[in-house]
């Protein structure tokens, strides 16, 4: 072979590779553009389903916040796209409402929910209300297993001493739609500031004779207390300022029979000086409080 075709099947041989790349780069970027158009089809349906849900929330709260109304929601943004909600009017308050909510990207309405007959609580009248009934509360201590129920104070040492409170849960109106619970103890004297109390939903019935190795006194047994490992709520103990804890989701699974109310437990989530609270005992002023904010029906 002459050195000019040598030449010239170089060429073709190069010509034919660039035509193959160029093949390969069109159908990547088709690939691309295909797949692209696919995950930005999916965002836009997620998003309409968020926002779909986002209106159905929406209409609830604004006819409860009302006072038991049926009003529609204009469309209204959010993100990436608008939502709607459309509630059938009905003349003065109403216990119950129908909702169809829209969630629209781009202009398009891509997702629609549907419920019928919502109830409503009266947000426009909450009513808050210190638990009272059955109150009860103690310490239990490991190294004295016989419980002082007469105590003033509820003590909390790392690994050693815990305070058992309960409340029931008579005192909420039966249909009432709880919206926050909080805890608040008074310190006896100034806590170390830092310490970090956590409170535990117990998981066993105690009586007033409970201890550290007892719920009660039978043959059940249990080590400082059975309780529910992920506490459900915690605070940071600051001298002799009132500690509070949000047991707003305690509350609503007691309340709505979600589990069963056998109290909580409090103790210290790490070693430090040991934290102590006026108990029920005390003068009704540095009483523990447990106090829910609820909303009727409509």
């Amino acid at each position: 072979m002459t050195r000019r075709r040598q030449h010239g099947a170089v060429l073709l041989m190069v010509a034919i590779v660039l035509a193959t790349v160029a093949a390969l780069a069109v159908g990547v970027n088709r690939l691309a553009s295909t797949e692209s158009r696919a995950a930005q089809g999916d965002y836009e349906s997620r998003a309409a389903v968020y926002l779909a849900d986002a209106g159905m929330a929406a209409a609830r709260w604004k006819n409860q916040v009302a006072g038991c109304t049926s009003d529609r929601i204009a469309p209204t943004a959010l993100g990436a796209g608008t939502f709607t909600a459309e509630v059938p009017a009905v003349k003065g308050t109403v216990k119950k409402i129908d909702i169809a909510a829209s969630g629209v990207v781009n202009g398009v309405t891509l997702r629609t929910l549907e419920r019928k007959q919502v109830t409503l609580h009266d947000l426009s009248k909450a009513e808050t209300v210190k638990l009272t009934e059955k109150a009860r509360d103690i310490t239990i201590d490991r190294a004295d297993d016989d419980t002082d129920d007469d105590d003033k104070q509820l003590w909390l040492e790392f690994d050693s001493a815990h305070a058992l409170l309960y409340w029931a849960m008579g005192d909420i109106k039966k249909d009432a739609l709880v919206l926050s619970a909080t805890l608040a103890l008074t310190p006896d004297g100034s806590n170390g500031a830092g310490a970090v109390v956590a409170v535990q939903r117990l998981m066993t019935p105690w009586e007033d004779d409970a201890s550290w190795k007892r719920p009660h006194d039978d043959d059940a047994r249990w080590d400082g207390g059975n309780y529910l490992a992920q506490p459900a709520a915690t605070t940071t103990v600051a001298g002799a300022t009132i500690a509070r804890w949000d047991v707003t989701e305690l509350v609503n699974g007691w309340f709505g029979g979600q589990f069963p109310n056998h109290g909580m437990l409090l103790r210290l989530t790490n070693p430090g000086p040991s934290v102590r609270f006026h108990s029920l005992d005390a003068s009704s002023s540095r009483h523990p409080v447990l106090q829910v904010l609820s909303a009727r029906r409509c």
